[in-house]
């Protein structure tokens, strides 16, 4: 009996000391992504409207030459409150464009024939759909400063009323 309790432990032993060389090694990634927190659009910039005309409107006889174009109207669109790690606001720019030049006009939807509305930044950078552009947070703020005008490719505008409308989306970096 002796003899079978020292076999038994021998042998339980014997298990014991193989069941760790069965366990398989276990490797664990842990990740994380760390995003830039987003700044405020500021009040003055959620909703736009910039009326093109200043309100006077737009005689036809003067926009009946191909490339003929208004005067350029300047807007900003800011963004404020940026926090501590936020470095860049990317701006991307949508709505319809005109197919004359999608670069950066965008189809006018009003009932005025043979123009559209173009849409630059103030240093000429043609902002038309899927456009995107990168400002540098400065100060926890970034102002986009923005041009638009009536502009006609082909001349031959026909009295009625522009309208195009453009969505700006910002992300952060």
């Amino acid at each position: 009996m002796k003899a079978k309790l020292i076999l038994l432990t021998l042998y339980m032993a014997a298990i014991a000391y193989a069941l760790p060389s069965l366990a398989a090694d276990t490797t664990m990634t842990m990740t994380a992504t760390v995003v830039a927190s987003p700044c405020t659009v500021d009040s003055d910039s959620i909703t736009k409207t910039i009326a093109l005309d200043g309100g006077n409107g737009f005689q036809a006889k003067d926009l009946q030459s191909a490339g003929a174009s208004s005067a350029w109207v300047n807007f900003d669109l800011k963004l404020i409150d940026c926090p501590a790690g936020t470095t860049n606001a990317v701006m991307t720019l949508s709505g319809t464009p005109d197919e004359a030049n999608p670069d950066s006009l965008y189809k006018n939807t009003g009932t005025a024939e043979n123009v559209a509305v173009e849409l630059q930044g103030t240093g000429g950078q043609h902002f038309g759909n899927g456009k995107t552009f990168t400002g540098v947070i400065v100060n926890n703020a970034y102002t986009f400063h923005l041009q638009t005008r009536a502009y006609t490719t082909d001349g031959g505008v026909t009295p009625g009323t522009i309208q195009a409308v453009v969505t700006a989306n910002f992300t952060y970096q």
